[in-house]
């Protein structure tokens, strides 16, 4: 039986699995998706390509795993910089530039790489999916405050976020589009009169 470098099996299993990922991320950042094989997994992880196999069944279940580890922390951010701020108007200033300086601080260079890339159903759901994530934290303050539609309002302010982040690849920068999608959303957010 092959020697492990934890105390108890599962944490060696834990710490295999993420190196698995990093090496993947290294891979999807320096070469791009065409360059991922349970191959390439196995040279940089420093692990056999069988091995590989032992943790993810495809490069696209490795890719979904990569985006799903990554996720929890944009909202940790998201959530401690709404915590932070004084009234509703900057918590809402809060959601929105957290997370476009999230994307042009480089956290967001995978999705860039991925969007092209040939992924199954499968995969593109479980990434399709991590993008309404965010939304949930400003549901939770919505509902607080009595919105009738805390899901439904805050998908549609994660909707402005997401054109704002396109904006971003598209050459603009944060302070192009932040005050003004900012805005949007306060207004979409607004009580009916």
């Amino acid at each position: 039986m092959p020697r492990i470098a934890a105390d108890t099996v599962a944490e060696h299993r834990a710490h295999q699995h993420d190196v698995i990922l990093d090496a993947a991320e290294r891979i999807l950042l320096a070469d791009g998706y065409e360059a991922l094989s349970f191959r390439t997994l196995g040279e940089q992880a420093g692990m056999a390509r069988n091995s590989v196999y032992r943790y993810f069944t495809s490069c696209d279940d490795v890719v979904a795993a990569l985006c799903e580890r990554d996720m929890p922390r944009w909202l940790v951010e998201i959530e401690a910089a709404m915590a932070a701020a004084p009234d509703f108007d900057h918590a809402i200033a809060a959601f929105v530039e957290t997370q476009l300086r999230l994307v042009a601080d480089g956290s967001h260079q995978l999705a860039e790489v991925l969007s092209s890339a040939p992924l199954g159903p499968g995969a593109r759901a479980r990434i399709q999916a991590l993008a309404y994530l965010p939304a949930t934290v400003l549901e939770e303050q919505l509902r607080a405050l009595g919105y009738d539609q805390p899901d439904v309002t805050a998908q549609l302010v994660q909707g402005l976020v997401g054109a704002a982040v396109r904006m971003l690849h598209h050459g603009r920068t944060v302070e192009d589009v932040a005050a003004e999608t900012t805005q949007m959303a306060l207004r979409l957010l607004a009580p009916a009169s």
